[in-house]
């Protein structure tokens, strides 16, 4: 009973509905080598591949354009990919110096004029205002080296999220003697499909082949790629992302074994049981990756909020293992608002188990928590709620109305509440209705993701703590929070970079200006019928995110990391436009369902188009 509470689409469910509607075969004019097809999907049908801004094609960014570092989001590792090696030559000079035997899948050399060119360029767009961090000039000093000069002290730590291409940071390398020619104020209008995909001309190891419409996008792999002697050649020939519009459509491809990797939300334990070629991240439960804290954030400018002892209160009286236990698909938080690759890294070098001990809170401790509240003076009245300035507690806790998973965390905080004697009243309203009352400061409480899923430390604490922040929707303000970032900003020190990490987390812990309630989950299964050596959590080569738009934070470490299972067993046919060697199996790969998508998820999975703003931005109130 509890496993059908906790999952939203039943793998028996997804087979009948899949049995009702029939998943008919794409209509084309050839067959693909099922052993050399790797299948992925996407919720959204492939509609446009610009590679700047709006493409919704898995692997634009990381296998067809590259930047000069990719993320590992899992483990925070700034992997050298077009880049060989980056460093401050000079305080105010960032030098990078490029991989040798460098080209672009037209065989033209990629050059540091294609770089200085590409970071300029969207600059152009207006897609990036390096301005705003500092930066003066970008010099050529040879065919491999290139130095971004600033003006001034730069903000070593937002520059260093510029070497990778993500939301609202970095660039992807485009081919100067390609774009010099089109003009970046029409970049926005184009689609690079029909006449405008002569310009997808990138340096990575896959091309893009093909678009069907409302069905599917098919890349194919570029066999001279300048990574094989780096990296090793890739395993698949083709990876064609379908359209699989939802979870039961999902579950019942997984369970067939059409479909190879995903981020769907299923019953994996049920998909496991019908297909024991299925892996997940983790082996046992919650088995999809805890990633990103939810934060349960106070109003700090409104009493009693206001205060940081009634903060820590209601921190004490969350327990996350109910949450967890009773609420949506989730890992138990650390006290601090990191993710999991975060943690791993910062955690033992804070000692974070000695800075909760001594500033910190025991999750679920009701009788400290009641303790708390009687030194403050908020005694309970005869109806046994507490009181303030002689008037009930009622605390307004807005949540997205579409967020079934917020929801149920918000019901379950109500309740953990009442057990304190403060009363919880739950406002849910569409997303940008929500998002106008936490920036214009009309709420008590709020669910919301921590930092807006970034990768570094300082960026969640700048995000979280500095006036203005983008996750600061408490408009908590600390003016010595605020200069320990600024001091942080300007080093790249590894011990003073601890150091500033530990204060900040003090910080945090005795003030309280949010508290994680619960770890969510990144929906990731794999097939291994096909194709093996998927990431997981012994082996995080790779980040299990498997949408557009998230190549270079770890999605196309994973697709390049694969290796080939053997042989296949099984012989379906699959159509396609060109006709690889016939002798090879072939799969067949349905076409999107009738099914409409159900129950609405605010896990890490609707950060792509919600949550994730520009670093550069500022919150309007």
């Amino acid at each position: 009973m509890k496993t059908a509470k906790r999952y939203l689409a039943m793998a028996v469910v997804a087979v009948m509905l899949g049995s009702v509607f029939g998943f008919a075969p794409v209509s084309a004019a050839s067959m693909y080598p099922r052993s050399e097809t790797l299948y992925t999907a996407n919720s959204a049908p492939p509609t446009n591949a610009n590679p700047f801004q709006g493409g919704n094609i898995i692997g634009l960014d990381g296998l067809i354009f590259e930047p000069l570092a990719m993320l590992n989001f899992m483990t925070g590792e700034l992997k050298p990919w077009l880049a060989e090696s980056w460093d401050w030559v000079e305080p105010n000079v960032f030098q990078v110096k490029l991989r040798s035997g460098l080209r672009w899948q037209d065989g033209e050399p990629l050059t540091a004029e294609d770089v200085k060119f590409s970071y300029e360029y969207y600059q152009e767009i207006g897609l990036r205002d390096w301005t705003a961090l500092g930066l003066k000039e970008i010099k050529v000093v040879d065919d491999r080296t290139v130095e971004f000069v600033f003006d001034g002290t730069p903000n070593y730590q937002l520059w260093q999220l510029q070497l990778f291409y993500g939301w609202g940071q970095g660039a992807l390398i485009i081919p100067k003697h390609i774009f010099k020619d089109v003009d970046p104020k029409q970049i926005p209008k184009m689609t690079f499909l029909g006449d405008e995909k002569k310009y997808l001309v990138g340096s990575g190891p896959y091309k893009l082949d093909e678009v069907v419409e409302q069905q599917k996008a098919i890349l194919v792999r570029n066999d001279d790629w300048w990574g094989n002697d780096v990296f090793g050649k890739p395993a698949p020939k083709y990876i064609i992302q379908l359209y699989v519009k939802d979870n039961s459509q999902a579950a019942n491809m997984f369970i067939k074994g059409d479909l190879d990797v995903g981020t769907y939300y299923i019953d994996i334990v049920q998909a496991k049981k019908q297909n024991p070629n299925l892996a997940s991240w983790l082996e046992e439960p919650p088995y999809f990756p805890p990633v990103a804290p939810v934060l349960l954030y106070f109003n700090t400018k409104k009493p009693p909020m206001d205060n940081p002892q009634f903060r820590k209160a209601i921190a004490m009286a969350i327990n996350p293992d109910q949450i967890v236990k009773n609420g949506p698909i989730g890992g138990k938080p650390a006290e601090i608002p990191f993710g999991t690759g975060l943690l791993q890294k910062w955690a033992d070098k804070i000692d974070l188990d000695g800075l909760v001990e001594k500033y910190g809170w025991n999750y679920g401790d009701i009788a400290e928590a009641n303790r708390i509240l009687d030194e403050l003076g908020m005694k309970k009245d005869s109806n046994g709620w507490r009181t303030y300035n002689g008037k009930e507690i009622e605390l307004h806790l807005v949540t997205c109305a579409g967020c079934s998973d917020w929801i149920s965390a918000a019901e379950i905080i109500q309740n953990q509440l009442r057990a304190l004697g403060i009363k919880v009243v739950i406002d849910k309203y569409d997303w940008g209705a929500m998002m106008d009352r936490y920036h214009n400061g009309e709420f008590d409480l709020g669910l919301h993701w921590s930092g807006t899923f970034q990768p570094t430390a300082y960026a969640v604490y700048n995000a979280l703590l500095s006036e203005g922040g983008v996750a600061n929707f408490g408009n908590y303000t600390n003016s010595e929070a605020q200069g320990v970032l600024d001091e942080f900003s300007k080093t790249t020190d590894p011990n003073k970079e601890a150091e500033y990490v530990k204060k900040l987390s003090e910080i945090w812990l005795k003030d309280v200006p949010a508290v994680p309630v619960y770890m969510a989950t990144l929906f990731y299964e794999a097939n291994t019928k096909y194709w093996t050596n998927w990431p997981n959590e012994k082996n995080p080569y790779g980040v299990p995110i498997f949408w557009a738009k998230y190549g270079t934070w770890g999605t196309a470490l994973a697709l390049l990391g694969v290796k080939p299972a053997g042989e296949a067993p099984a012989t379906t046919t699959e159509s396609h436009t060109t006709s690889p060697s016939q002798s090879q199996e072939t799969t067949s790969t349905p076409s999107s369902s009738t099914n409409e998508e159900g129950g609405g998820i605010c896990g890490p999975a609707l950060i792509v188009g919600l949550a994730v703003v520009p670093l550069l931005l500022r919150r309007r109130r």
